[in-house]
């Protein structure tokens, strides 16, 4: 991991690491098919105005650019957007935004997604809330978030191990691993209609997009494990798993829920 402070100082996964542009495509390759399917069922196509809230490295906001434009929008923000300077060439928009300091375009979007962004921000709350204001009349937030939901303590082998150790690290600096599991009953609260939520444990072979992500996200936090208490050995071992293609792993939960906004009588 490079030395310089972080980007956003809010984010516990900056995207200023050599190889963050790596792993966030691995990221994008390994979970962009269920979330391009989703968002299909919600109807996001052409002439919808999408907001990609922490749009990391830019790969659904670039499927959005092709199914919303022309005659649509689409405004992808992250606190450090170098990964996404080719979006205007598709018609996008980029804004630099932090989004627990930065307001949001309020009432102006259709569609607004964020996919493990929250989670990682301790002020997820005032985030959540900058999203659902960002909403048009009727418009659709869709969140993906990843949760431990019980499997955190049987994920076997050094990976487990070492995500045990991953997971603890993030909530010291300001994760929740356990927040998502809530997302129906914050939508609620916060008056939205149509809510819905749904839990899907992926499940990915060795040396995989997936396991390659997990690779990369270990090396990348390698220091912070090692300070809690994973030998580098482990940590080692872990990567070694995760490169055996006769291997199965599990990855956290992904908790998706998504729900509408109001449409003024």
């Amino acid at each position: 991991m490079t030395g310089s402070s972080p980007v956003n100082p809010h984010y516990t996964l900056p995207n200023e690491w050599d190889f963050a542009d790596e792993r966030l495509a691995l990221l994008g390759a390994a979970y962009d098919p269920d979330s391009i399917a989703l968002a299909r069922r919600l109807g996001v196509g052409a002439g919808w105005r999408c907001l990609e809230a922490g749009a990391g490295g830019g790969s659904f906001a670039r499927w959005l650019c092709g199914v919303a434009l022309p005659g649509g929008r689409v405004l992808a923000v992250d606190a450090d957007p170098r990964h996404l300077t080719d979006l205007p060439e598709r018609g996008g928009e980029v804004a630099q935004i932090d989004l627990v300091t930065d307001e949001l375009p309020t009432g102006a979007f259709d569609f607004v997604h964020t996919r493990f962004v929250l989670l990682h921000i301790a002020q997820r709350d005032i985030v959540l809330e900058r999203l659902v204001r960002a909403l048009a009349p009727g418009g659709v937030l869709l969140l993906e978030e990843g949760d431990g939901l019980g499997v955190l303590h049987e994920m076997p082998g050094a990976f487990g191990e070492v995500w045990r150790a991953f997971a603890r690290a993030t909530e010291t600096a300001g994760a929740d691993q356990a927040w998502a599991r809530n997302l129906p009953a914050h939508l609620e609260t916060l008056g939205l209609l149509d809510v819905h939520a749904e839990a899907q444990i992926p499940m990915f072979r060795g040396a995989s997009p997936m396991a390659r992500m997990w690779n990369l996200t270990w090396a990348q936090t390698s220091e912070t494990l090692v300070a809690q208490g994973v030998a580098r050995e482990v940590i080692a071992a872990a990567q070694s798993e995760s490169r055996d293609e006769q291997r199965w792993f599990y990855a956290p939960p992904t908790v998706r829920a998504w729900a509408r906004a109001p449409v003024a009588p």
